[in-house]
């Protein structure tokens, strides 16, 4: 069995290569990372897929979620493998709840314009809203770049989760106050129900491009503080 110390599940949209900046800057600093790829066609069917990732690993390590990755990280977090959860500016559901629903009206989780919706419950973003929505604050021609790589997201209705590992595991939010996806209020409040330690960065949806070395430091104290070295 192989001994990772952080496993990286991406959000709506994306893939593991959105990890491929801040992986480098993690291993450098001692930290094991992998990300695997989600088929981003049912909750349930990106739940097995890290299962079976977490299956295949010599724990304890911690499960990071971005974003939607937020959701499945909640359903999969009860992996014995699982030390500890991290929250990527994501959704932090509780048992019975889906993607994006919990917080109060007030709070709701907003659907950004540029959100295409297309057949079989399949939803895409226009590539021309997607860079300002997701990377904000990049260079625009990486943004660009990026923004043309996502991929449809397909969400099955009345999917919930059945349990919710932050009731089982401690927990960590890294909170992203410029977030044009998830507002920073509704991103704390979401932290405070689930009793996360909350670190804040500044910027928008995707540090993980936007601002590498800045979340790799986060991370490092994250998983060093979860995990004892071996």
């Amino acid at each position: 069995m192989t001994r990772v110390d952080l496993v990286l599940v991406h959000g709506a949209f994306h893939g593991p290569w959105c990890f491929d900046v801040v992986r480098p800057l993690l291993y450098e600093r001692g930290i094991a990372a992998i990300a695997p790829e989600l088929p981003l066609d049912s909750l349930a069917g990106d739940v097995a897929v890290v299962r079976e990732e977490l299956d295949a690993l010599d724990g304890p390590t911690v499960l990071l979620g971005h974003s939607y990755g937020g959701t499945v990280v909640t359903w999969a977090g009860e992996h014995p493998a699982v030390r500890s959860l991290v929250y990527l500016t994501a959704g932090v559901p509780d048992i019975g709840e889906g993607i994006g629903s919990g917080p109060p009206r007030e709070l709701a989780i907003p659907t950004p314009a540029g959100f295409v919706p297309g057949s079989g419950g399949a939803i895409s973003v226009e590539a021309s809203a997607a860079a300002g929505l997701f990377y904000s604050d990049a260079d625009p021609a990486f943004a660009s770049a990026w923004a043309a790589r996502l991929r449809p997201t397909r969400f099955v209705a009345g999917e919930v989760v059945p349990q919710a590992a932050w009731r089982s595991r401690p927990s960590d939010y890294v909170l992203c106050q410029d977030d044009a996806v998830l507002p920073a209020a509704t991103q704390r409040w979401l932290a405070d129900r689930a009793g996360s330690r909350v670190w804040e960065l500044p910027g928008g949806h995707s540090p993980f491009l936007a601002r590498p070395a800045a979340l790799a430091d986060a991370l490092v104290a994250i998983v060093r503080a979860r995990v004892p070295a071996t």
